[in-house]
């Protein structure tokens, strides 16, 4: 008899004890909320030209000299760039060093649609002979070398005007390329001349 008692109350204890376990199986409670993260990232815009000088050697009347320039830009805009240009001095581009009252005739200012034209004659002009932005080529010509007798020229303006319009996103550096011709008559004053320009590339939204 003994024996059957102190099973039936070992018996209860487990009975108890598996009923405390049941209690505790229980699942938590949850709930989500969710989080936008935002953030506007701003245009950048960097540009820089191969080199400060371009010099273009020594010029004998009749015989055209070229230079050239090729400017880089890198931008994030939406809308790409305009890749502008003007001359600096107020009257032409270039003048003698020495006697600046002396100075080289500049070919028909650009005026940002239709002034530029194919080489003839003599003073300084420019044309935009490539770009793996976008090239004009009603505006240039179809020439693809500075030498190129396909090229259109055109003067520097006296303020900013856009020769090179991109309107597209690029993921890489653009660069493009311009050459730079001149010729003067016979009657020029001998001497060095010098003149400086400047490119100025501004980002589409």
């Amino acid at each position: 008899m003994k024996t059957k008692s102190i099973v039936i109350i070992a018996s209860g204890i487990l009975v108890v004890a598996g009923a405390m376990l049941a209690v505790r199986q229980t699942y938590a409670a949850t709930d989500t909320e969710q989080v936008t993260l935002q953030v506007d990232v701003a245009e950048v815009l960097a540009m820089s030209v191969d080199s400060a000088t371009v010099d273009m050697g020594t010029l004998t009347p009749g015989t055209p000299v070229t230079g050239s320039s090729v400017v880089t830009v890198t931008t994030n805009a939406n809308g790409g760039y305009d890749l502008k240009v003007k001359r600096d001095d107020s009257d032409t581009t270039m003048d003698h060093t020495v006697l600046p009252s002396y100075n080289i005739t500049d070919k028909t200012a650009w005026d940002g649609s239709s002034s530029a034209a194919t080489w003839s004659g003599t003073g300084l002009g420019f044309s935009v002979y490539a770009s793996t932005a976008t090239k004009n080529t009603t505006w240039w010509g179809s020439g693809t070398a500075c030498d190129d007798a396909a090229n259109k020229y055109a003067g520097f303006p006296s303020s900013y005007t856009t020769i090179m319009s991109h309107s597209s996103y690029s993921a890489t550096s653009t660069t493009t390329s311009v050459c730079y011709k001149l010729d003067v008559p016979s009657t020029q004053r001998s001497g060095a001349y010098d003149g400086t320009i400047t490119y100025q590339a501004t980002s589409k939204p």
